[in-house]
């Protein structure tokens, strides 16, 4: 994108402010067809909340004005007020006023500043009566990509000398995590009860009538405390983070980010964890009432889940991963019944739904997308019911010798007893993928059932299950739910018994295609759509779908 004369703009929004506008004041912004990546472009659609716009919305470049301040020895106090201390978000005000106030602060001050520039002989701005030049339509949009707070960013902000809490302690918690103390009339922080920001500060500020204050949204709070924070820092030489628009939202950005993240990581070896008395191991429950089960009422409820919470929290970037809205135990809002707090998504909708990446299901569905993993659990497998193994593998029944996990008991226990009771079920998991012995897989089958144009096609079946146990070398997850040696053959033999020697395709899938069973491909069907279909979804190469000849196939010799 060619650029325009605004970097002597001298009075428009510093770094910190561009976010916050964008965030604030700003509808959003959609990034134009065709446009650069521009996170700094912030789209000023203020006065829509009072009507309907008469002229296009103001494609606002931020970092330009930034740079712009900067060199006039100006700071962000040239277009934030400060309130409590801090700057406020709002452009030239701390509180919005009525549509004439608001369009007044926009007009007098941005075109004042045009104007002196412009006296002083600099490039400048729009001036009075240019005023399609601020509100093109054409304006090319911005781009602003979330930025995450991860596990490891934590780390490096936790672990920073720089960053002195003003509590004193040593991991820096007091520097951002704190609560409103109502006596005190201040934020203090509170030790043992951090959590992430997005707990407290949603997306739009809210009023707790509890505290009697105004509680400043998610993107408020980022921007006062954490740009305001890098500001101070590079004021006084040190290494900070970013206080651009584009340090934080934009794509290269957030690219040496996470080198620095993995470079981070790679020093300390393992990610210390945070500190924040959480168990190593745990039982998944559902409540029980046991005064109603006194009274005879029966517990209707899946067996509980051991749950390996540390490895969990090695395999996930945020603790919002899981925990959504606070970090207390997903049974204390998701119950049988579900809960106002939850929404009223029950306790097995929060484990099993799929449409989700909060459920465990759900989380584990997203692995199985990868190529590697994606031949065997195409999408058409995913209405299926789950079989009692599958649950089982969860789901932990009676063993003898091992704790009994009693749902009753479970509901009145303390989190570190459900440590003891945990720790053997999942010390006793297997987490290698298993097969038969090698002797007892055919290396090859020939598949001549439908031969007619063709020559009966070899599939090298040794191959392909060597292949996919290659695939899962490693990884913990899929090993633990492969540890049978029959698992992987299911891949293919989807509805059979659990067996050295499935039933042939050809034992369920008719030919030609029976029209008694509609549901059911015939044999033709069922053998293109299960190897094409995984071939396409492990994105191989060869061979191709669409070559018979070259392919699978030989033509038939007459």
């Amino acid at each position: 994108m060619k650029a325009r004369p605004l970097l002597k703009w001298a009075g428009i929004l510093c770094a910190f402010a561009a976010v916050s506008v964008f965030c604030i004041e700003a509808g959003g912004a959609n990034e134009t067809k065709g446009s650069a990546e521009r996170p700094d472009v912030i789209r000023i659609e203020t006065m829509a909340a009072y009507g309907k716009l008469e002229l296009p919305p103001v494609a606002f470049p931020h970092d330009k004005h930034s740079d712009a301040v900067k060199k006039a020895g100006k700071d962000c106090t040239a277009c934030h007020k400060e309130e409590n201390g801090k700057l406020s978000l709002k452009f030239m005000r701390v509180k919005d006023g009525g549509a004439a106030a608001l369009k007044s602060a926009y007009h007098d001050n941005c075109l004042a500043c045009h104007k002196q520039t412009a006296a002083k002989g600099q490039k400048a701005g729009p001036q009075d009566g240019e005023c399609r030049a601020c509100h093109n339509p054409k304006a090319p949009a911005g781009t602003q990509l979330d930025m995450g707070f991860t596990n490891v960013l934590h780390y490096r902000h936790s672990g920073s000398k720089d960053i002195a809490s003003p509590s004193g302690d040593k991991d820096n918690c007091g520097r951002c995590h704190h609560e409103y103390d109502k006596a005190a009339k201040k934020t203090l922080w509170a030790k043992g009860k951090e959590g992430t920001c997005r707990y407290c500060h949603l997306d739009a500020p809210k009023q707790d009538q509890t505290l009697g204050v105004e509680v400043k949204s998610f993107r408020q709070a980022a921007h006062n405390d954490c740009v305001l924070c890098h500001q101070s820092m590079e004021a006084k030489k040190i290494a900070s983070g970013p206080v651009r628009c584009a340090g934080c939202h934009g794509t290269e950005a957030q690219k040496a980010i996470k080198d620095n993240n993995k470079k981070a990581l790679e020093k300390v070896g393992e990610l210390p964890r945070m500190k924040r008395n959480q168990p190593d191991a745990a039982v998944i429950s559902v409540n029980v009432d046991k005064a109603a089960v006194a009274e005879g009422a029966k517990i209707y409820a899946m067996r509980p889940v051991p749950f390996d919470h540390k490895t969990h929290e090695q395999q996930n970037d945020t603790c919002r991963a899981c925990h959504h809205k606070s970090l207390d135990s997903c049974t204390k809002c998701h119950t049988t019944q579900g809960t106002k707090e939850s929404n009223f998504v029950t306790l097995e909708q929060a484990m099993h739904r799929m449409e989700t990446q909060r459920s465990c299901a759900g989380c584990h569905q997203t692995r199985q997308a990868e190529p590697k993993c994606a031949g065997c659990h195409k999408a058409s497998d995913k209405v299926k019911k789950p079989e009692p193994q599958t649950c089982a593998k969860c789901h932990a029944e009676p063993v003898a010798g091992m704790p009994a996990l009693d749902p009753a008991a479970l509901s009145t226990m303390k989190i570190e007893e459900e440590k003891t009771l945990a720790e053997p079920y999942l010390s006793a998991r297997k987490m290698e993928a298993q097969i038969y012995a090698q002797d007892d897989i055919p290396e090859k089958v020939m598949i001549k059932g439908l031969v007619d144009e063709y020559e009966p096609s070899e599939l090298p079946h040794r191959k392909i299950v060597m292949t996919l146990l290659k695939n899962m070398k490693d990884d913990k997850l899929a090993g633990f739910f492969h540890s049978d040696q029959g698992t992987v053959c299911r891949g293919c033999h989807h509805n059979s018994p659990v067996s050295k020697t499935p039933p042939s395709c050809a034992s369920c899938h008719a030919k030609p295609f029976s029209a008694k069973e509609p549901a059911r491909p015939g044999l033709k069907a069922a053998y293109h759509d299960q190897c094409m279909g995984c071939h396409k979804a492990m994105k191989l190469e060869k061979p191709v779908a669409t070559d018979c000849n070259n392919g699978c196939h030989k033509p038939r010799k007459k």
